[in-house]
């Protein structure tokens, strides 16, 4: 097998979104983008002779992110969601590793991470482990033993990307997919279509609501926000090549105000009203009369970015303002995102991460009972693993990342 640097971009993205291990985030349009930061990437394949006329298959590839790390004076490299091959082929993945490393070393680097989207232990749509299911512990000793350290089975998002994550198969019509969520989450997206929500799709200029937007839900959730050139970047990168949506959702006061005098009036008309119902209406349409007098034009309450990569739809960013959330704008532009991806020929809507504990007392517990409405499947994968090349710069990195992270709890 042969190592090939500076794979053709072209035959990269054919591979990429046609493989079963293939991922936005390890798309050239993803190097591209963070290219723009602080990483810069490369494209790599791994080939192997099929035949005795010396033809050429391509069995694996990477698109490999690599940052010089402060004080070391090394790379990172980092393969992220894990090299595009066949995990089962223990020849492929020992190659691949044997000569990623070699090269990794030939340029600086302190270390080589992965974390692969391959499947760790089924679970059913609840989270529990389905008895006699499959699982790929034997891959990760497989890992192990080429020389890999796997950071463990970590519950929470506590490495580069969530272990656990939701994912929607589209495979079935839009009106079986609808049919089949939760009863609470099909009331909610009626509800915010009712209440005069409405979702489109969003421009560059938007992206400045969104961050905005963005920055409220972190200080809401206790995490760290991008600055609105991180989107801008993201825009300028994936929206021409058909692998970026932006979604905002407009509270139509006008629209919602309409709704609120007919069911008013409607209420008024039975024989028998219910005085607490007509109450709660009456206050509604004052408070929305003087809304609309400050907001003619409607009120941007959340947004989201979805990602494309072949036939998979990601669900990369969401953000919601602290006001309007009793609309439930949320419910009604994942419904949006999730007719779209179906209608561009999507076979998977991946939610992204939620939490492995489903203790109703987690913090995150409300992010996966969201997510869980959809009834999709509760993935697990094997996690993250590091190839130490450096072992001093490793440990000094390892240092400082630990007490990052412990000041990071403490914000969260």
């Amino acid at each position: 097998m042969k190592l090939i640097i500076n794979l053709d971009k072209e035959r990269f993205r054919d591979f990429n979104e046609s493989h079963k291990y293939g991922q936005i985030l390890q798309s050239e349009e993803w190097g591209a983008f963070k290219a723009k930061g602080e990483w810069t990437y490369e494209l790599i394949g791994l080939e192997n002779e099929v035949n005795d006329k010396d033809e050429k298959s391509l069995v694996g590839a990477t698109m490999l992110l690599k940052r010089k790390m402060p004080l070391v004076n090394k790379y990172m490299f980092y393969a992220s969601r894990g090299f595009i091959c066949d995990y089962s082929d223990k020849n492929i993945v020992r190659e691949f590793t044997k000569l990623l490393t070699e090269y990794v070393k030939k340029n600086k680097g302190m270390m080589l991470k992965i974390d692969p989207c391959v499947i760790y232990q089924q679970r059913d749509v609840n989270g529990d482990i389905v008895e006699g299911g499959y699982d790929n512990k034997v891959l990760v000793e497989q890992l192990i033993s080429l020389g890999y350290q796997h950071k463990g089975i970590t519950m929470d998002f506590n490495g580069a990307q969530p272990r656990f994550v939701y994912k929607l198969p589209l495979d079935r019509s839009l009106e079986e997919l609808l049919k089949n969520f939760h009863h609470k989450t099909r009331y909610n997206i009626k509800l915010a279509d009712k209440k005069g929500i409405e979702i489109y799709e969003g421009s560059r200029d938007d992206l400045k609501e969104f961050a905005r937007i963005m920055k409220i839900t972190g200080e809401r959730d206790g995490f760290i926000t991008r600055p609105l050139s991180y989107f801008e970047d993201m825009y300028d990168v994936l929206k021409s090549k058909g692998k970026f949506k932006l979604y905002m959702a407009k509270y139509n006061i006008v629209k919602a105000l309409k709704t609120c005098k007919q069911s008013l009036e409607a209420e008024l008309k039975k024989k028998k009203q219910d005085e607490n119902r007509i109450q709660k209406l009456t206050k509604e349409q004052e408070e929305l009369t003087v809304l609309i007098d400050n907001n003619p034009d409607g009120i941007i309450v959340s947004g989201t970015i979805m990602l494309i990569n072949g036939k998979t739809a990601c669900y990369l960013y969401g953000a919601s303002d602290n006001l309007y959330r009793n609309v439930m704008p949320n419910y009604l532009i994942q419904w949006q995102m999730i007719q779209d991806a179906y209608n561009m020929g999507c076979t998977i809507y991946d939610f992204r991460g939620i939490s492995g504990n489903r203790s109703p007392e987690h913090h995150l517990y409300g992010l996966y009972r969201f997510k869980r409405g959809f009834t999709g499947e509760f993935v697990e994968y094997i996690g993250e693993f590091d190839y130490i090349v450096n072992k001093a710069a490793y440990w000094m990195y390892e240092l400082g990342t630990n007490r990052f992270k412990k000041l990071l709890g403490k914000i969260r």
